[in-house]
């Protein structure tokens, strides 16, 4: 099929130009580290007034930081954070001084006590989300806050002296400064590079998918359960200290870490803005700072400080950072329009033809001509010398030692219904052979979409068996079935809209790079890491390429593109992992006609290469000629199942789904 796709170019995004954003964040860390050391230096020569404002300052900071981790990647509002900011506050002080202990022993002990109070939290909480998991964090900070008021070794209402930190000799200190200014700032900075390592690792993406829709995540290889539970025991780490860094700037009472301290806390995220890099800092040092700038009357400083809030929420509610990021992206894609003379904005009814014999790759050994303009092909090679095959192919290691007969998906007596009412799916029989396209197709209400949720494990069925490329799996949740070598895609696109289509791919590859999640906290400092991330983008931008999405499309946002492009970049995603089996949910809804060409000429390329694949889809035409076997449901009963040839003309197929 020599079809084309036509899309138009998005403005500012040229195909050959470097992500700028991108290469600005590298090239700015070394001059921001001077910068920081610098401020940090003159903070320590300055008075105890300021130091003490500043330093609490930073403490919240910490706080907002750690808070922000789990609330902008994946969507928990925690009210617990006060509670855990309260146990290495409460805990380094008691330990100092009752015990006896160095803070630095201290150090260890209460970041160790946060993150399993964070673990234990979100094993109980993560069950639930949303406002139950808001309300359930706050009751643990409301049972802290009620602990420390009525324990003699916290002092109980009247709270604990701040303990003394060690100074550094007279000689060093007339140099450097205050000690306590270096260990707060020191604190700060671990925090900050361990939260910014994360959001530029591979992990990043995944985090995103998590809190947008937990089923694509999982469908890729993600136990998004665990993953949530470990990133909400790290983040109560960070709580923990940066309690003990609050610890040592003046007396601790538990009125500082009440419900209305976890309620302050959230508003420094949104104020600064959420889930973004600087935002949390910002707010922390907004409201931190507030009282002390806007020195009134108590009364109206509430009410100015309450007014600012509400205006953020209702008219910027990306917060500060996030509306001078939007304001940023704006001029660069001004700047890119008028120094790129071959862009076509969007809106001027230029189309830019791609043809799909030139974007589908499967087979061959490389893509013609460089990918990105950015350096991609050199990493595609090393991407694919790495692996030793093309991408895009079945991973052969999926397949362990299963012959060419035994079929690649096979369901046997399936049986569900939803609350044990009316039977959705009864009996049913599903093979898919090897290295074929299948179709499943049905009337409206048949049950092919709770069939597909059943091979996909986002379902268990009540009765039946499913194997998976041999592995006997109808117990398996989605996440295993991925490492058996299953993915799919869904009728309604389940992207992460604030992610590059490049970036949203990437996420395809998670089961692919082991232990990503482990080194995230330090992503940009390891060598392998590094690597990765190179080669992920590469194979991502291969993989655009390969269903027909143009290089200049791959680092514009999901949210902004055409929804052809967003179908596409689904498909991508899902072929990506090199999977041997892949199911498309309604893949052409939406799409013109010249993209439907373009989908039937990839379906035809992975037919080629080894993949299975199994199409759910309405268009008859479509599933009949390029399926190679159709199955027809009706009223959650198989009704034929056998070549598109034989189904096509089948009698009872014709009546409850043809209407003949």
């Amino acid at each position: 099929m020599n079809s084309v796709i036509v899309t138009q170019q998005p403005a500012g995004n040229a195909g050959g130009r470097p992500d700028v954003a991108a290469t600005a964040r590298r090239t700015i860390w070394a001059p921001s580290l001077i910068a920081y050391v610098l401020c940090m230096f003159f903070l320590a020569h300055s008075s105890a007034y300021h130091q003490g404002l500043l330093l609490v300052a930073a403490a919240y900071a910490m706080l907002a930081l750690s808070l922000d981790l789990v609330a902008g990647t994946t969507g928990l509002y925690s009210l617990g954070h006060a509670g855990l900011f309260a146990i290495g506050a409460y805990g380094t002080a008691v330990l100092a001084e009752r015990d006896h202990w160095s803070v630095f022993a201290a150090l260890p002990v209460v970041v160790v006590a946060g993150a399993i109070s964070g673990l234990l939290i979100g094993a109980l909480s993560l069950r639930v989300s949303g406002l139950y998991f808001a309300i359930t964090t706050l009751i643990f900070t409301i049972i802290v806050t009620v602990l420390v008021s009525n324990m003699s070794i916290t002092g109980g209402y009247e709270g604990l002296s701040s303990p003394t930190f060690p100074s550094f000799s007279r000689s060093i200190t007339s140099v450097v400064g205050s000690s306590l200014t270096w260990a707060v700032a020191g604190c700060l900075l671990l925090t900050i590079v361990v939260v910014w390592s994360i959001r530029s690792s591979a992990m990043y993406p995944v985090l995103l998918a998590i809190r947008d829709s937990e089923r694509f995540a999982s469908s890729v290889g993600v136990r998004t359960s665990l993953t949530k539970i470990l990133l909400f025991g790290l983040s109560a780490a960070i709580a923990g200290l940066a309690g003990w860094a609050f610890c040592f700037l003046g007396f601790i009472t538990p009125s500082q870490f009440d419900a209305t301290a976890s309620i302050n806390v959230l508003v420094m995220v949104i104020v600064g803005g959420l889930n973004t890099r600087l935002g949390p800092i910002v707010g922390a040092a907004f409201v931190g700072l507030f009282p002390v700038v806007v020195s009134i009357n108590s009364l109206w400083q509430e009410v100015i400080y309450g007014s600012i809030f509400i205006i953020v929420i209702v008219f910027f509610p990306e917060g500060f950072v996030g509306v001078v990021s939007r304001g940023g992206r704006w001029l660069l894609s001004r700047w890119s329009q008028r120094t790129d003379a071959n862009v076509q904005p969007v809106g001027t009814g230029a189309p830019v033809l791609t043809p799909a014999r030139n974007y589908v790759p499967l087979l061959r050994p490389a893509l013609a001509g460089p990918v990105g303009g950015n350096g991609a092909a050199p990493a595609i090679e090393a991407a694919k010398a790495a692996r030793g095959e093309p991408l895009l192919r079945p991973d052969r290691a999926q397949l362990g030692g299963v012959d060419g007969v035994t079929p690649a998906l096979s369901a046997q007596a399936i049986s569900f219904s939803y609350g044990g009412g009316v039977r959705v799916l009864d009996d049913v029989d599903l093979v898919v052979r090897r290295s074929t396209v299948h179709g499943l197709i049905g009337p409206n209400g048949s049950g092919k979409t709770t069939l597909v949720d059943i091979l996909s494990g986002a379902l268990f069925p009540e009765t039946g068996t499913i194997t998976i490329n041999g592995h006997r799996a109808e117990r398996l949740p989605s996440w295993q079935r991925a490492d058996l070598g299953l993915m799919r895609t869904f009728q309604t696109a389940a992207m992460v809209g604030e992610l590059s289509a490049r970036d949203n791919v990437t996420i395809g590859l998670f089961n692919r790079y082991r232990r990503i999640g482990l080194r995230s906290p330090a992503w940009p400092m390891i060598p392998s890491a590094r690597h990765d991330s190179r080669t992920m983008a590469a194979s991502a931008m291969e993989a655009l390429g390969a269903v027909g999405v143009r290089p200049s499309w791959a680092r514009t946002r999901i949210a902004d593109v055409p929804h052809g492009v967003e179908q596409l970049t689904q498909l991508a995603t899902a072929c990506v992992g090199r999977p041997s089996i892949l199911i498309l949910d309604e893949p052409l809804a939406g799409l013109s006609s010249d993209e439907v060409d373009q989908v039937a000429t990839i379906l035809n390329a992975l037919r080629g290469s080894g993949v299975t694949t199994l199409i759910i889809e309405h268009q008859t035409r479509f599933i009949f000629d390029v399926c190679d076997e159709v199955t027809v449901l009706a009223a959650g009963q198989l009704v034929k199942s056998g070549s598109a040839a034989e189904v096509r003309v089948d009698t009872r197929v014709r009546e409850v789904y043809l209407g003949q």
